[in-house]
């Protein structure tokens, strides 16, 4: 392993002595957000608040060793909390230890996927989810956040476990409303809220919660809290399911490495793009696998990234994924002397604590950007959100990937297309007809094509040039076929592209090909396509082909741009 490959924390004479300061402040406040959040993504996963804190003192060393990106936050999340809560719940049969083993089960598969796709380097799959698959995954989850804290946040009594059931529970339940329980959550609301808006550096959720402590304890108000929380350090051990419960968290998992990944990769080089520094998406799949396998087998959950523990430290000025040591060492602390503090926590409050995640997440801008630019997208990101909160989150992230190929397919099945003319003096080389300083060379058509040649546009290409010789004025003796925007041919396009040469030389039409990348110019070679071409009859630039032309019509043919200009 290269000196570079390593984490910048432990590459020796690369650390500067000014970047201490700020690494240790990003590492204490991050320290701040991520107790509390430890403890709500923990209970919205459906675990004890001990499951957080073990997933995040597993993660955070491994991430420091493996990972590349200075500043990203990673831990519990609750978009992947959630995800695997709703494959865990439905073989629990209601046995809380059982449901942990199934937590930690999922834990495990998602490294294991994650290590595996790492030493396939598949990193390029975080591609697979465009932006609206995105946005509409994320204000799904951000709504499916807001509605699983209904109960904890008004005392209404919930047990539905759909977001519009949640919600339909709860408007008929309104008499139930607990003044007290909701006040405490709103007020903690506000504190976070504000000083996200006001503070954004400031630890709000820590603040907000010691002040719902304090204000309940003054008040000696009846609220519900979290409790005594038992020893919260890893505990390393196989979970305890059998091969046919592995079999069948197996989709479940997959899912969760995919969005995890996606989150992380997304996240990381987000900041880094800022930070001018690289992140290596292939390791950043082993950080991944190696800290959720781990966290599996010391009792934790499944993890990936919190936007908000990563952008923070960047905002502070962060160097070094120290800060993230820092972090580490802060909250095992913490743990160790001031866990009793914790059990007075309101569990309105922490409540508030995942309200203010969801309202962060919930991507209303993102939509609005999708309206103005593609209304299909934008329908894409909607029937991704409906399908997250009505059916399930891994169902509606499917759905959506599926959707997107089905589009992207469409897209390259039907490309734009375009006959092209000669541009001009003014203009170099050559242009499309809908131009009106494009010029037709009489008797020539150029036409090109703005895709790869496959399976499911060769026909396509092939009646879209016959289309065009149709439309084009004049009695055309020369094809130029523009290879410029193929950037491959597969064999199935190799047979139509043969069978258009067969249609247009029995026309009498000769062929030249233009601008074909070395990866198409082979495929002609080992397809015969070019010896029977001639390798005359295939040129570098639209120009060369077009002189070739003339001098083959005669002097009397109108001419176009010179071979010396610019194909």
């Amino acid at each position: 392993m290269s000196a570079r490959s390593l984490p910048q924390l432990v590459r020796r004479g690369e650390y500067e002595r000014a970047w201490l300061r700020p690494d240790v402040l990003a590492g204490l406040t991050v320290a701040a957000m991520v107790v509390p959040q430890a403890m709500a993504y923990a209970e919205l996963g459906g675990l004890p608040p001990s499951a957080g804190f073990r997933a995040v003192l597993v993660a955070l060393p491994i991430y420091v060793l493996i990972g590349t990106s200075r500043h990203l936050g990673i831990g519990p999340e609750p978009g992947t909390a959630i995800l695997a809560a709703a494959a865990a719940a439905g073989l629990a049969g209601g046995d809380p230890d059982r449901y942990a083993a199934l937590m930690a089960t999922i834990g495990v598969l998602v490294g294991l996927f994650a290590l595996l796709a790492g030493v396939l380097r598949l990193g390029f799959v975080a591609d697979l989810l465009s932006k609206p698959v995105l946005v509409g995954y994320i204000t799904g989850v951000g709504t499916t956040l807001l509605t699983s804290q209904l109960r904890s946040f008004t005392g209404v009594s919930i047990d539905a476990d759909n977001p519009f059931r949640r919600v339909w529970e709860f408007v008929t339940s309104l008499d139930q409303i607990d003044g007290a329980t909701v006040g405490i959550g709103l007020a903690t609301l506000a504190v976070i809220m504000l000083l996200r808006r006001y503070r954004p550096t400031w630890p709000g959720a820590l603040i907000g919660l010691g002040g719902s402590m304090v204000t309940v304890a003054l008040l000696d108000l009846d609220v519900g809290v979290v409790g005594d929380i038992e020893a919260a350090l890893p505990r390393f051990g196989v979970p305890d399911v059998g091969w046919g419960d592995v079999g069948s968290l197996v989709p479940a998992a997959a899912g969760v490495a995919l969005i995890g990944y996606t989150d992380n990769i997304l996240t990381a080089r987000s900041i880094s793009a800022k930070q001018d520094y690289e992140v290596d998406a292939d390791r950043e799949l082993f950080a991944l696998g190696a800290m959720n396998t781990v966290g599996g087998f010391a009792g934790g959950f499944p993890m990936s990234s919190s936007a908000s523990r990563s952008f923070v430290p960047a905002t502070i000025g962060s160097k070094s994924q120290l800060s993230s040591a820092v972090t580490f060492v802060a909250v095992l602390v913490f743990l160790l002397v001031g866990r009793s503090l914790l059990a007075e926590i309101p569990s309105a409050g922490l409540a508030a604590v995942i309200v203010a995640a969801a309202f962060a997440v919930i991507d209303v801008a993102g939509f609005r950007r999708l309206a103005k630019l593609s209304r299909a997208e934008t329908a894409l990101a909607a029937i991704t959100c409906l399908a997250v909160i009505g059916i399930d989150i891994l169902v509606g992230v499917l759905v959506a990937v599926g959707l997107s190929v089905l589009i992207t397919l469409g897209r390259v099945a039907r490309p734009h297309d375009a006959v092209l003319g000669a541009g001009g003096e003014d203009l170099d080389g050559w242009i499309e007809l809908d131009d009106e300083r494009a010029t037709p060379l009489p008797g020539l058509l150029v036409y090109r094509f703005d895709a790869p040649l496959f399976f499911a546009n060769g026909e396509y290409y092939r009646e879209r040039l016959q289309a065009a010789l149709v439309r084009n004025p004049g009695e055309e003796t020369g094809v130029i076929l523009d290879m410029e925007g193929i950037g491959s041919i597969d064999t199935t396009a190799v047979d139509h592209l043969a069978e258009l040469f067969d249609d247009l030389e029995a026309d009498g039409i000769t062929i030249s090909l233009a601008r074909p990348n070395h990866k198409v110019h082979d495929m002609l070679i080992r397809s015969g396509l070019q010896d029977r071409l001639g390798e005359e009859r295939v040129y570098p630039t639209i120009n060369a082909a077009v002189a070739a032309y003339q001098r083959r019509s005669g002097p009397g043919r109108p001419g176009g741009p010179t071979e010396a200009d610019q194909g």
